[in-house]
């Protein structure tokens, strides 16, 4: 819908020769063009969400003509929206447990478009429009078929025409135009101006204001909110575990832009939460796709811009930002923490201390403008203790060096100025942070805020290491947290600034730290974390995609079994001329009947730790994948899974099953490579037994080995190729590695019985790493 105002529009005009098809062939053609809309994207997209307004069934007009409203939606309105971006939904698509009345109104009201269809005088239809009309001020589109007037009300309101046949159903011989027709006018009113009136109430009532999506929400919605509740019970388990993988995985695959928008700032924040922030950024980035007026979104976007170090666009970003909403006290916090790196990027990595501090002195005025940012910031919000304290903070350093360097007889006008905000700062911050030690509810940030208080006032330094030891408390063990603690401590460290007192601080969070990733198998490692942690093995994960070995009936034969040794020679080669060490990892979709089973013996054979991802539970996967290529394989599967370096988990036991339509084995394929990238997309790179047959193949084996490869190349990362094509040709023989004695298949038996799982001995967490 558009804002002009124009009499209802006549019926586009007929073609020449009109398209007659018998009744018994509409349905063909009409299927037809819709399945020709359908486009499978490599990975699940976010996409606006479409609520359509329309009766269902089959229903008559005020003139006795047939409407049947589920064709119309199945072959027109669906396929439109598809095309033009949506994900469509109408109410009756609603399959879990609910108040429907309830759920439909969240519909009506959090939507980003209504379709609505207006075809019959239908009572409920009119309803569900104005509440949309009463409540938003944009996102409605109004179709019909066959009406030669609009009602009253709404007649002045430009409406668009289909086609529909005697029987009620899309004319086959204009679906093709007006599936286009509605498509462009949908795109139209999506991408019309953000301040454009669709409404005809807030067209007259000019003063008023659209409640915020958050108002229009109700929790009384449960089945339109399960999918959200479900998706958060899941992250919490991966967050605490430390699966990047499931968080990613679990984020991408919920459809409802509504909840996504929720689902993408929790998971953003789990990221960081991790130290990846260049993941964190691309969350956020796809939450501003679902909706670019998100303050949170364009807060998290220049945060994690400056973490990775593009400093000069998260400025650009920040001072978009607070154009528009000058006293969002977080966004200047945000923006003083940029200017403080800016002055200590230039003395930060200075080896010689005397320098490293005249050095500090030179570049102050930006020491002095990240002071004032930080001050405002906490002038607009008394309540938010962080920019306080790193006001605070960076005044202190600023006197401190005045003392050490400044002209005594002509001081420097603004440390001046700062030497006489500094009493009252002090004393505004210990009356706000010593309250919040009796507060049992406190949060991390309120807790180390007062700590580092405590560095720059305290007397006694025991009051130091009580008041970290305090906020560890509240920490919940997130490193990313205690990480930023560290460099804040850190940096006071590097300038000499009351050097006992920042050292117990020191002591206390490292102390923390050590414990937590002593307790875990490794450690997520930050490009931009404390030397601490920068120190720690930065370890590459090697993905592996390859075919299974021909057998009878395979589709389209690959990997002959008899060149096993030549291939397994390749794979060898391969991790050693990557560089492949003990404290790196290796990634398997599987187990399958060959090339994955191989990869993981030559793995296991040269120390690596192998993480194995399977798309079924152990029987079927073992039925499909392992046992049609023989005996033999079996029980290779087995030893392999149950060996010390192996661990292998399973899909829906850690991120539920696939949603309705998606396939496991490409879910399969992504769940794996974001398990890879806490390693970072530069560290993880891909080895694929392939041949370069495409996606368009039928035998599956090759289009999971293809659709992998696809994702990879989207992601940016690394493909290394063994091509098995030239083992079915000529190939010079080598002497290659057999396998490790315990890995070496069992001779065929004819009744091979599943064994139960073997305990994994107790060495698999107790590996001894390269130092």
């Amino acid at each position: 819908m558009t804002d002009e105002t124009s009499k209802p529009a006549a019926p586009p005009a007929e073609p020449t020769t009109p398209v007659v098809l018998p009744p018994s062939d509409i349905t063909k053609e009409i299927t037809s063009a819709a399945q020709s809309q359908i486009f499978k994207p490599v990975r699940p997209e976010v996409r606006p969400h479409a609520f359509v307004v329309m009766p269902f069934g089959k229903k008559k007009g005020g003139d006795g003509s047939l409407y049947d409203f589920n064709a119309i939606y199945k072959f027109l309105i669906k396929p439109a929206l598809d095309e033009a971006g949506f994900e469509p939904f109408r109410a009756d698509e609603e399959t879990t447990s609910g108040d429907i009345l309830t759920d439909m109104f969240q519909e009506l009201l959090l939507a980003d478009l209504c379709l609505c269809d207006l075809s019959i005088d239908n009572a409920n239809v009119y309803y569900e429009l104005g509440i949309r009309h009463a409540f938003r001020k944009r996102g409605v589109v109004h179709i019909q078929a066959g009406r030669a007037y609009m009602p009253f009300d709404i007649f002045n309101v430009r409406t668009l025409p289909y086609h529909i046949t005697a029987e009620g159903v899309p004319d086959p011989a204009f679906i093709k135009s007006d599936i286009q027709a509605i498509s462009r006018m949908t795109k139209d009113t999506w991408m019309s101006d953000r301040d454009a009136i669709h409404s005809p109430i807030f067209n007259l009532l000019s003063g008023l204001k659209e409640p915020s999506q958050k108002m229009l929400r109700t929790p009384l919605a449960t089945g339109f909110w399960r999918e959200y509740k479900e998706w958060r019970e899941k992250v919490t388990v991966a967050q605490r575990l430390k699966r990047i993988g499931n968080i990613l995985l679990l984020t991408e695959e919920i459809r409802n832009p509504l909840i996504k928008e929720e689902a993408i700032g929790e998971a953003g924040k789990a990221l960081a939460n991790l130290g990846r922030h260049e993941l964190a950024l691309t969350q956020y980035r796809k939450g501003l796709e679902v909706n670019s007026e998100s303050i949170l979104f364009r807060r998290q976007e220049a945060f994690h811009l400056n973490r990775i170090g593009r400093s000069e666009e998260a400025i650009i970003k920040l001072e978009s930002l607070l154009s528009e909403y000058p006293n969002d006290s977080e966004a200047i916090s945000y923006l003083g923490r940029i200017y403080k790196e800016m002055w200590a990027a230039p003395w930060s990595k200075i080896k010689d201390k005397k320098l490293r501090v005249k050095t500090a002195f030179k570049s102050y005025h930006w020491l002095i403008k990240a002071a004032d940012i930080y001050i405002k910031g906490f002038r607009i919000d008394l309540n938010n203790y962080y920019p306080g304290v790193n006001a605070l903070t960076l005044c202190s350093i600023a006197v401190y060096l005045a003392d050490k360097f400044d002209d005594k007889k002509d001081p420097d006008p603004d440390i001046t100025r700062i030497r006489g905000e500094l009493q009252e700062l002090r004393g505004a911050l210990v009356f706000a942070l010593e309250s919040k030690t009796y507060d049992e509810n406190a949060d991390y940030w309120s807790l180390v805020s007062l700590a580092e208080l405590f560095v720059l006032v305290a007397d006694n330094v025991s009051s130091v290491s009580r008041a970290y030891r305090k906020a560890l408390t509240a920490s919940r063990r997130n490193l990313a947290d205690l990480n930023s603690s560290l460099k804040q401590l850190e940096m006071l460290q590097s300038l000499g600034l009351r050097s006992e007192f920042v050292q117990a601080g020191i002591d206390t969070i490292s102390d923390e730290i050590h414990r937590i990733n002593s307790e875990g198998d490794e450690q997520i490692v930050d490009d931009r974390s404390p030397k601490l942690i920068r120190d720690k093995y930065k370890w590459k994960g090697f993905l592996f995609s390859g075919y299974m070995v021909d057998f009878p009936g395979k589709e389209m034969c690959a990997f002959p079994a008899a060149e096993e040794s030549k291939i397994r020679h390749e794979i060898h080669k391969k991790l050693e001329a990557l560089g492949a060490q003990v404290e790196d990892r290796a990634f398997l979709g599987g187990l399958s009947a060959g090339s994955e089973i191989i990869f993981a013996e030559v793995c296991a054979e040269m120390g690596l730790h192998v993480k194995v991802f399977l798309p079924l539970p152990e029987q079927a996967y073992i039925r499909r994948f392992v046992s049609i290529a023989g005996d033999s394989w079996v029980d290779r599967f087995y030893k392999i899974r149950n060996h010390p370096l192996v661990d292998d988990i399973y899909q829906i036991e850690s991120v539920g099953s696939p949603k309705e339509g998606d396939d496991p084995y490409e879910r399969n394929n992504r769940w794996m490579l974001y398990s890879t990238l806490k390693y970072g997309v530069d560290n993880v790179l891909l080895i694929a037994l392939w041949d370069g047959k495409t996606a368009q193949a039928k035998d599956r084996d090759v289009r999971l080995v293809n659709h992998m490869i696809e994702l990879m190349r989207d992601m940016g990362g690394r493909i290394e190729q063994i091509n098995p094509a030239k083992y079915t040709s000529k190939f010079v023989d080598v002497a290659s590695p057999t396998p490790a004695e315990d890995l070496k298949p069992a001779a065929p038996n004819d009744d091979v019985k599943q064994p139960a799982r073997a305990h994994k001995p107790v060495e698999k967490t107790q590996r001894l790493r390269k130092k």
